[in-house]
């Protein structure tokens, strides 16, 4: 098995609320909380891989993306400077070509 990971770069923004810092990526319309503004930030970053794992299992990540405007954007374009940017890494297993024979012996 070898390990691909992608990496996403998402808008977020974080508040405090009732005693709590939420953080949210508009572009996926993902929250989490917690009681640090890093807390929160670190829990939104899970629930970007969750919500994206979930997505990618169910075979419907095309069309969630699609539905909140996403499409391919020119391979030339510089991506616009954004105030604040969150990395969430996405992991993939792979199988080798190896792993897949001995899988079907």
């Amino acid at each position: 098995m070898e390990v691909i990971e992608f990496q996403v770069r998402l808008p977020f923004a974080v508040k405090r609320e009732r005693g709590f810092f939420v953080a949210r990526t508009p572009a996926l319309d993902v929250y989490s909380q917690g009681p640090t503004k890093e807390k929160a930030v670190k829990n939104l970053i899970e629930a970007i891989q969750l919500f994206l794992e979930s997505c990618f299992e169910r075979g419907t990540l095309g069309a969630v993306m699609k539905e909140q405007g996403f499409s391919p954007a020119p391979r030339r374009i510089a991506a616009p400077e954004q105030d604040e940017m969150i990395d969430v890494p996405l992991p993939f297993m792979v199988q080798s070509d190896k792993d897949k024979e001995r899988c079907r012996a």
